[in-house]
């Protein structure tokens, strides 16, 4: 259980209900000709925005309740019962309204926040969401001082089989290996789209034998790809470890891109890591 995050919420759920008596307080002792209404307004949009749709709706209610009972013990009189009615349904409507579209912005501003980040074609991470979560992943490696291996992904002669096979085979292929990426690291790896066919994983606090195992059973399971019976799918892997990792992702992009050419040009399928920081230098 994440007690943290269960304090939280119950620190936004007692300040919601705060706010609403709050206010209640304030429109009981301003009267009933003063209109304080639009003041509860706030702990609806704190509600809908810490605790969605359903918070919202509960808020609402309750700053409906409220309201009415405010101006009822405030002296508010109307000519008819039925008008009591009308307004507290009116009100609670509106109040109701105004948290449901607080909800519906904070669910359009998140998707627009992961879209931002994530590759449209793979749904994996894009290069710079993959640049701003490696950095941070890469500070915790150093603080505990742990290794760090970057690895580049190449898939063989993909422009062959977007002339050979069409583009749809070949944006299938990209999803594919994207998938297989995806299902083959651990939760704290991180796995990018980087552009084209070239993918990138960070995988913290690995050994280099470790890496290298790994890569290697990941490189055998994207060659049982195949997008169509006679496409044959190769990848080329390049990957560095740092045993004290850099700064940031930059410094070992152009050593794991490295690693991945001259993996290329050993032959297909094959995985070229290179170690930094001991004596040996390639594995």
């Amino acid at each position: 259980m994440n007690t943290r995050g269960l304090g939280g919420q119950v620190a936004r759920g007692g300040l919601v209900l705060g706010g609403i008596l709050l206010i209640a307080a304030v429109d009981f002792f301003s009267g009933s000709e003063l209109r304080a209404f639009p003041l509860y307004y706030a702990p609806i949009a704190l509600a809908a925005w810490h605790f969605g749709l359903a918070g919202s709706v509960a808020a609402a209610f309750l700053c409906t309740l409220a309201w009415t009972g405010a101006n009822q013990l405030a002296g508010l009189e109307y000519s008819h019962p039925a008008i009591w009615v009308a307004n507290t349904v009116v009100q609670g409507v509106s109040f109701a309204v105004v948290g449901i579209l607080v909800t519906k912005l904070k669910l359009a501003l998140s998707q627009a926040h992961d879209l931002s980040r994530t590759d449209p074609l793979c749904h994996l991470l894009n290069r710079r969401a993959f640049h701003e979560d490696g950095d941070r992943l890469l500070a915790l490696c150093r603080r505990g001082k742990r290794p760090a291996t970057l690895a580049y992904l190449d898939v063989d002669n993909f422009k062959t089989v977007n002339d050979s096979f069409g583009h749809k085979v070949g944006d299938t292929l990209l999803r594919q290996v994207g998938q297989v990426l995806e299902s083959s690291v651990r939760s704290s790896d991180l796995v990018a789209r980087l552009g084209g066919d070239e993918f990138a994983i960070l995988l913290p606090e690995l050994a280099p034998d470790e890496a290298r195992q790994m890569l290697e059973r990941l490189g055998t399971r994207l060659s049982q790809l195949s997008p169509t019976p006679t496409c044959v799918v190769t990848v080329s892997i390049g990957a560095v470890t740092y045993m004290s990792p850099p700064a940031d992702l930059q410094a070992m992009l152009p050593v794991a891109d490295s690693a991945m050419y001259a993996a290329k040009k050993e032959g297909a399928h094959q995985v070229h890591l290179r170690l930094i920081g001991a004596d040996a230098t390639t594995a």
